[in-house]
C-alpha cells in the first residue's frame, strides 16, 4: 500500500509543476495585458495569480509527503535489516545448542526460547526482500535440525527419527530399554553433598525433557502449510542420456530409467 501511495504521489507532482508553470506564465502574460483572453477569459484571468499560489502550496506539501514517507521506508528497510541480522545470529545459537544431539533438559528450554523469541520478529518485518531472507533462514535451521534430530541407521538408507528414549533425558538412550525403564532412569535421584567454600555443588540432574520445549522445536521442523514449495516448478528432462557427460551422467541415467519403469 505504501508503495502505490509513493508511486502515485511521484506520478502526480511532475503534472501539478507543469500545470503550475503554465499558469505562472499566463499570469506574466496577463500583467502585461498579453494574455489570450479570447482563449480564457478576463474573469479567469485574474485569478491566475492565487491559483498559482495555490497550486504551488499543494505541490510543496505533496513533495513533503513524498519525501517524509520516503524516509519512513528507508528507516523501516534498515530496522528490517537489523532483524534478519538478529535473527541468523539467533538461529546460529539454536542450531548452536542442539547440534550434538544433546538431551539435556536445561539446554532444550533455552534453545525453545530462543527460537520462539526469533520467530516472533518475522510479524514486524514490512520489507519484502527482507522477509523472503527470513523465510530462507527458517528453511536453513529446518535442515540443520533435521540432520541434528534425526539418527544413521545400519539398516535403513534414509535418517531414522530420534527414538522416544532420548526424550526421557537418559544418557543411555541408544541402549534397547523399554520406556518404562526410561522413565525410571530419568527420576530425580537425592544425593547429600557436603557443603565447602572451595567446592561447588553439583547441579541437579534434570530431566525427562520438558514436554513444550519438544513440541516448540518439532513444529518448527514441520514445513508450514502454506509453504510455497519450489519444486512442482522444476522441469524434467527430455534430452537423451547417451548424449550426457561429466557430473550429471548417473543421475540422468537414473532418471531415464525411472521413467522408463512407468506404465
Amino acid at each position: 500500500m505504501k508503495n502505490i501511495l509513493k508511486h502515485s504521489v511521484n506520478m502526480l507532482v511532475p503534472l501539478l509543476i507543469t500545470i503550475t508553470i503554465a499558469i505562472l506564465i499566463l499570469a506574466i502574460y496577463n500583467i502585461f495585458g498579453l494574455a489570450p483572453e479570447a482563449i480564457i477569459g478576463q474573469s479567469k484571468m485574474s485569478s491566475l495569480p492565487a491559483i498559482a499560489i495555490s497550486a504551488g502550496v499543494l505541490i510543496a506539501s505533496i513533495t513533503y509527503l513524498s519525501n517524509k514517507s520516503s524516509q519512513a521506508v528507508t528507516h523501516q528497510r534498515k530496522r528490517d535489516e537489523l532483524y534478519l541480522s538478529i535473527t541468523r545470529e539467533s538461529f546460529d545459537e539454536v542450531y548452536g545448542l542442539l547440534k550434538d544431539k544433546n538431551n539435556d533438559r536445561i539446554v532444550w528450554v533455552r534453545a525453545s526460547r530462543l527460537l520462539l523469541k526469533t520467530l516472533a520478529i518475522k510479524s514486524k518485518i514490512q520489507t519484502p526482500g527482507i522477509l523472503d531472507a527470513f523465510k530462507l533462514a527458517e528453511e536453513r535451521l529446518r535442515n540443520e535440525l533435521y540432520r541434528s534430530l534425526s539418527v544413521k541407521s545400519d539398516i535403513f538408507s534414509s535418517r531414522q527419527p530420534l527414538p522416544p528414549q532420548f526424550f526421557y533425558g537418559i544418557a543411555d538412550w541408544k541402549t534397547e530399554i523399554s520406556l518404562d525403564e526410561a522413565a525410571k532412569k530419568s527420576s530425580s535421584k537425592i544425593e547429600a553433598h557436603l557443603v565447602e567454600i572451595d567446592k561447588n555443588l553439583p547441579e541437579p540432574e534434570m530431566a525427562p525433557l520438558s514436554a513444550k520445549t519438544v513440541i516448540a522445536i518439532f513444529d518448527f521442523m514441520e514445513f508450514p502449510k502454506d509453504y510455497d514449495d519450489p519444486l512442482p516448478n522444476v522441469e524434467e528432462w527430455t534430452d537423451n542420456w547417451k548424449d550426457t557427460h561429466g557430473i550429471e551422467q548417473g543421475a540422468k541415467r537414473y532418471i531415464a530409467h525411472k521413467n522408463s519403469q512407468k506404465g
